[in-house]
């Protein structure tokens, strides 16, 4: 019966702490533009993605680089 109650009481708990930390901070946040957890993202953000997705692409097409390639053995003096 202990653990029963133990059990129950856990997760009241854990509802409770939920909604107080992260369900009702949201719900305040809802009515706000460009503020929240469903706020798009900014557009510098956007930016900085695209840039890093072009210098992928130059890396990635760049000769002699890749993973396939093996460098020449080093020769010890």
């Amino acid at each position: 019966m202990n653990t029963l109650l133990i059990a129950l009481g856990a997760t009241a708990a854990a509802i409770a702490l939920t909604w107080f930390f992260c369900l009702r901070p949201m719900r305040r946040q809802a009515g706000t533009t460009g503020v929240g957890c469903c706020a798009r993202p900014s557009q510098g953000l956007d930016d900085q993605i695209r840039a890093a997705r072009e210098e992928l692409s130059q890396l990635q097409s760049a000769p002699g680089t890749g993973p396939d390639v093996i460098p020449p053995p080093r020769r010890e003096a």
